[in-house]
């Protein structure tokens, strides 16, 4: 491997840009290996000139899964579960078609979102300088950011084609609809490109996938909006949240050492342990608050207590790490992703049951 490989470009060379989105010179990729003055004006990145047939490419299954980030397509599928059983439950399933039109659309709508937000990451420097849990497919050479962003337009437009049969079976979807295109408009295009890089980013993240994603299902189905729909909506949104904030925060270092601004890199960490733990704290109160009012039997008291149980190992934790160096917030995070996947199973276990008593 020889020098010639590795090229180092300042962000004011007119050729940065054009690197960062993978155009380049004919059969070779460019691939960032290392930042520097990330974000600001003396940044400098240098890239590994890769011949195409150098890049390992995965099959075409695995492709799909990591750029759409499948895995994270439980923050959709949960709602989408809670919104059925518990108009199943209730027997109130006016209009199956046009949900089904709705989920469809949801799932490629997502997918392009989720393309669009590894793009900002990867120019933003997020993703250059964090070490990842999972494989970033822009980093891997799999794909230039400059294609992706394609590819992210077509999985939008799909889905803005499949949504609009339920414009059409559900009128009233149109107020759902412009409040979260606004909302989505104002969090990825305006500033930045990304809703972390504003003030009011999180309330958005907050608002569309918790709120916007259950009272969309809910209107979609042929049903009015009801106070049990806004409340899960409410949890969900802290929920999704949070999982947000311990990802930075298992990035604390790094991200704070390459002037990455987000919520956790604001607050350091000795307080970005105490606000993620409040944090969680808050999720258990709505949670419990929630069972109170709107479950059934025994559920009201089981799926709180178990929900605590198993929140300890991770409140434990939170508590016990002193410092960010190690492997210590690598570890909260994945506590933290292990009790959330508890808290969905918990959850899909309760309405299976209640479903199963009818």
């Amino acid at each position: 491997m020889t020098s010639a490989r590795f090229i180092s470009v300042k962000k004011s060379d007119p050729q940065f840009q054009n690197y960062l989105m993978g155009n380049s010179e004919a059969c070779l990729r460019p691939i960032p290996v290392r930042s520097l003055n990330v974000g600001s004006e003396e940044e400098i990145v240098t890239f590994e000139m890769k011949s195409l047939s150098e890049i390992k490419k995965p099959n075409i299954f695995n492709f799909i899964f990591g750029i759409a980030k499948v895995k994270s397509y439980i923050l959709i599928f949960l709602p989408l579960f809670f919104v059925l059983a518990k108009n199943l439950e209730s027997h109130q399933i006016i209009d199956p078609l046009s949900m089904a039109f709705a989920a469809v659309a949801m799932v490629f709508i997502f997918a392009g979102l989720n393309m669009r937000n590894d793009i900002f990451d990867h120019i933003s420097g997020f993703d250059r300088v964090n070490i990842s849990s999972s494989t970033k497919p822009i980093l891997a050479g799999w794909i230039t950011a400059s294609r992706l962003s394609k590819v992210s337009w077509v999985s939008i437009s799909i889905g803005t084609l499949f949504a609009i049969p339920v414009l059409l079976l559900q009128f009233q979807i149109w107020k759902v609809l412009m409040c979260a295109v606004s909302l989505i408009l104002l969090g990825q295009f305006l500033k930045k490109n990304s809703y972390k890089e504003k003030d009011l980013g999180e309330l958005i993240l907050f608002l569309l996938m918790g709120i916007g994603i259950s009272t969309g299902f809910q209107v979609a189905l042929g049903i009015n909006l009801d106070i049990q729909i806004v409340a899960f909506g409410i949890f969900w949104g802290s929920v999704v949240l949070f999982l947000v904030h311990i990802n930075n925060f298992s990035h604390l270092l790094t991200s704070t050492q390459a002037g990455i601004k987000n919520s956790i890199t604001k607050l350091g960490f000795d307080r970005a342990k105490i606000f993620l733990t409040s944090w969680w704290s808050l999720s258990l109160i709505l949670w419990s608050l929630f069972h109170y009012e709107f479950a059934q039997g025994f559920w009201k008291w089981l799926g709180t207590i178990c929900l605590i149980v198993l929140s300890i190992p991770l409140l434990l934790l939170l508590s016990q790490v002193r410092s960010p160096l190690g492997s210590q917030l690598i570890q909260i995070r994945q506590r933290a992703y292990a009790t959330f996947l508890a808290m969905v199973f918990l959850f899909f276990i309760e309405h299976i049951w209640y479903l199963w008593k009818l």
